[in-house]
């Protein structure tokens, strides 16, 4: 790695008169950024720079960065110089190879009772990766399961960013005639025990804080959905962001405290589980042939 310090002075007098002239040293980098962040939210930042005939400018995120490190892809040294301003800048200098800028951000993620906040605003392409311990990550209030992903990219990008640890989950179980039921639950608060209205096909709960995300895997032998979610008798907004066969993930955010209702298209014992997944394949064979006969 080579840095090149230099500095570039204008003088130009006219009529006695001294003029200075703001000076832009190379256009905007052509990149996409990496973020990898700890559990203590810290995180390692990589720009990836694509290789160029002319000079770049490569704003970093913050300025309050350590352990810099510049070199083109293959590992060699790359010739750069660091300027100032409110955020530090990099020109990064014509390279055959893409250029790839590391370094790292402490505590650039805030946490509170266990659940983590950044807002990022950056206009490059942006890859997170965060800790292996993160299940559900938010973005823009939008939940994404990361079970089948290994990260999350934006574009643009400018998003607010909240994600727990597994550690925030808890299992609570309910017994209905005797068969008992899991149902998960993650939160950045305090919550009750979550209780079964079988009359109302209905699962509720108390929130005890305000702005407090809650993540429920339900079973869908327990509680079939859709969902509609009510606090303090009023619909909230809700995401169903993921299923499977028999469960499915819901997640809603409240605006005060109170009681939560759950409220699903039907619950046990009304209508066995595996009847329904019967009754279904049924309509749907009978449809197709109904289809057929009337086209005779």
């Amino acid at each position: 790695m080579k840095q090149i310090v230099f500095a570039l002075v204008i003088i130009s007098l006219l009529s006695s008169m001294a003029f200075a002239q703001e000076i832009s040293f190379g256009k905007p980098a052509i990149q996409t950024v990496k973020i990898e962040i700890d559990e203590k939210g810290n995180a390692h930042v990589t720009h990836i720079v694509e290789k160029s005939s002319s000079s770049q400018q490569l704003e970093l995120i913050s300025s309050n960065f350590t352990n810099l490190s510049v070199r083109d892809e293959k590992g060699g040294s790359a010739e750069y110089a660091e300027t100032g301003g409110d955020k530090t800048s990099l020109l990064i200098l014509p390279s055959q190879n893409k250029v790839l800028v590391e370094y790292d951000l402490e505590n650039v993620v805030a946490e509170k009772n266990g659940f983590w906040k950044w807002d990022y605003r950056y206009v490059a392409s942006t890859s997170f990766f965060l800790p292996n311990s993160t299940d559900t990550v938010f973005v823009n209030s939008n939940p994404i399961l990361l079970r089948e992903v290994d990260g999350i990219r934006c574009h643009g990008c400018q998003v607010k960013l909240e994600y727990g640890m597994k550690s925030l989950e808890q299992t609570q179980k309910i017994t209905w005639e005797g068969k008992i039921f899991d149902v998960i639950i993650s939160t950045n608060g305090k919550i009750s025990k979550v209780k079964l209205d079988q009359a109302n096909k209905m699962l509720s709960l108390d929130v005890m804080e305000k702005d407090q995300y809650v993540t429920l895997v339900i079973p869908k032998e327990l509680l079939w959905n859709p969902y509609e979610v009510f606090l303090n008798d009023k619909k909230i907004p809700t995401h169903e962001f993921y299923q499977t066969e028999d469960m499915v993930w819901l997640n809603f955010k409240t605006n005060s405290t109170g009681k939560v209702d759950i409220v699903g298209v039907s619950v046990v014992p009304e209508f066995p589980f595996a009847a329904v997944l019967v009754l279904g394949a049924a309509m749907i064979i009978a449809a197709k042939l109904s289809g057929k006969l009337s086209l005779h």
